[in-house]
């Protein structure tokens, strides 16, 4: 799949795992991915609480990730993705089960809990988009070696210009929509975000080679988004009373935990004909936690933020569980 062989991959990836397996593998994801991360949101919360930072502080973070650090994260995956080795088909099978759920998290947002569109958009990107580098990509690779990342990249690449990119542009134009379309449209083409995709897919399909301090800064800087806006989320949920809507970040949990690695699974093995063994990391990638860029969007463009942050927060703890079924099963 995605341009690797069965012979690529390490013996790991042919051996059933057995129930001892199983508690050991699911011990080394707590242990050594989940826990290390759960811990910065809850650093966060605990300097919201002692009034170390406030909402406004957590803003300000939030406008440097969106500003400088996401923009250098997202130009250095697009600028350096190795576009020919990906293989469309599985690759087409994954988009089409998120987009299903994207549409079902759209549809529970706004017509079973009245959100507003903005705020339904972003609930379903949350319900959609996923913690790909961060959280799934260093467990795909202790598991199975670097040939694992490649598919990860390859959907993380095409999630950076589809979803995320057309989400900056709704967020713009639904932000702005009593401006006129010129100054709405300008607006998008100056946005950093647009601009490093732009950027980053210019240089992909030119086969250009950046300069080693250029991809020493982007790897430098990107490397802050994801601690940067997990941290912020843990000053957020500091300054959350009691939700109103307790149901819906469960109902998108549910449907982020269990429904899209199963609409993944009927998409890239039954539909695209792929090798279920092979396929495993990209069903990871559909059993991970949502992740931040949503709640990064929501910051910056002043959309509810309660049920985004706890749709986050519970994802991040149950994925312990749905990723680690996913990768011994």
């Amino acid at each position: 799949m995605y341009g690797i062989g069965d012979g690529d991959f390490p013996a790991i990836f042919r051996i059933p795992f057995n129930k001892f397996t199983k508690t050991i593998l699911m011990e080394s994801v707590f242990l050594d991915v989940v826990l290390p991360i759960f811990a910065v949101p809850a650093f966060g919360y605990l300097a919201g609480r002692g009034r170390l930072f406030t909402v406004e502080g957590a803003s300000a973070i939030n406008r440097f990730i969106f500003y400088v650090s996401l923009p250098a994260l997202v130009f250095g995956l697009l600028a350096n993705a190795s576009l020919d080795r990906f293989e469309w088909g599985p690759l087409v099978g994954y988009m089409a089960s998120e987009l299903a759920v994207y549409l079902a998290g759209f549809v529970i947002a706004r017509k079973a809990f009245g959100c507003d569109l903005r705020e339904g958009l972003l609930i379903a990107m949350a319900g959609a988009f996923v913690n790909h580098v961060l959280f799934v990509l260093p467990i795909a690779v202790t598991l199975y070696g670097q040939e694992a990342s490649l598919p990860i990249v390859a959907i993380t690449t095409v999630d950076s210009i589809l979803v995320f990119g057309s989400a900056i542009v709704a967020m713009e134009f639904l932000h702005e929509k009593e401006r006129s379309f010129a100054r709405v449209a300008k607006k998008i083409t100056t946005n950093p975000m647009i601009i490093a995709m732009a950027g980053g897919i210019f240089v992909a399909v030119a086969g250009l080679d950046l300069p080693k301090g250029v991809n020493v800064y982007l790897d430098f800087a990107g490397k802050a988004a994801a601690p940067g806006a997990l941290f912020a989320l843990g000053i957020i949920l500091s300054a959350q009373g009691p939700s109103r809507r307790p149901w819906l970040p469960v109902a998108i949990s549910v449907l982020k935990l269990l429904v899209h690695p199963v609409l993944a699974w009927i998409c890239i093995v039954s539909v695209f004909g792929a090798d279920p063994i092979l396929a495993k990391p990209s069903l990871m990638v559909a059993a991970g936690p949502c992740g931040t860029m949503p709640f990064v969007l929501a910051l910056n463009y002043g959309v509810r933020l309660n049920s985004i942050a706890r749709a986050i927060l519970y994802t991040t703890v149950g994925s312990l569980a749905t990723v680690s079924f996913v990768a011994a099963f």
